[in-house]
């Protein structure tokens, strides 16, 4: 018997999984589509052109059986990857602009080394706002609080009829 708090939704258990979005299998090749069929034509519509692993950039895009290996990349013809799918470049920057940036990054042994990175990559959400930056360190709001009422009348019991201090 069911007690009258508890209330059973579903029958059957329900289970979730927090794991990525499977990536599609590629195979190892330089593709190109029909309307690019060269690396001359990619280069005559997009300008230089960056190969981008960082999907989550806004300026990633991905063109429709165009890839690139890395292979080729390096101008390598007898590179063989260790993973194939690693060493796949699916995606291309189309920003008119880019900057290369270092980001220092300490190894386990406390190492610094420099790893360059895109300083133009939208890395942020849009709309996002970090309210916890309009905070002090104490957790009290930047620059004070400005009560809409006094404190003795903004719910901390100075007009409550239990009040011990009230004459």
């Amino acid at each position: 018997m069911v007690s009258e708090g508890l209330k059973k939704v579903k029958p059957e258990i329900q289970i979730s999984f927090n794991s990525g979005v499977e990536e599609k299998k590629r195979k190892y090749e330089d593709t190109f589509p029909d309307s690019l069929p060269d690396i001359e034509a990619v280069k005559e519509k997009y300008g230089v052109i960056v190969w981008c692993k960082y999907t989550a950039c806004i300026n990633n895009k991905q063109v429709k059986d165009l890839q690139r290996t890395t292979g080729t990349v390096l101008n390598r013809r007898g590179y063989t990857p260790l993973n194939d799918q690693e060493a796949i470049w699916p995606g291309i920057c189309t920003r008119n602009e880019i900057a290369i940036n270092y980001t220092e990054v300490r190894t386990g042994r406390g190492s610094k080394i420099k790893v360059p990175s895109c300083f133009v990559a939208a890395t942020n959400k849009t709309g996002h706002i970090d309210f916890s930056k309009f905070l002090n360190s104490d957790g009290s709001p930047l620059g004070g609080n400005i009560d809409s009422q006094h404190v003795s009348d903004a719910g901390y019991g100075g007009l409550d009829s239990s009040n011990i201090y009230q004459e």
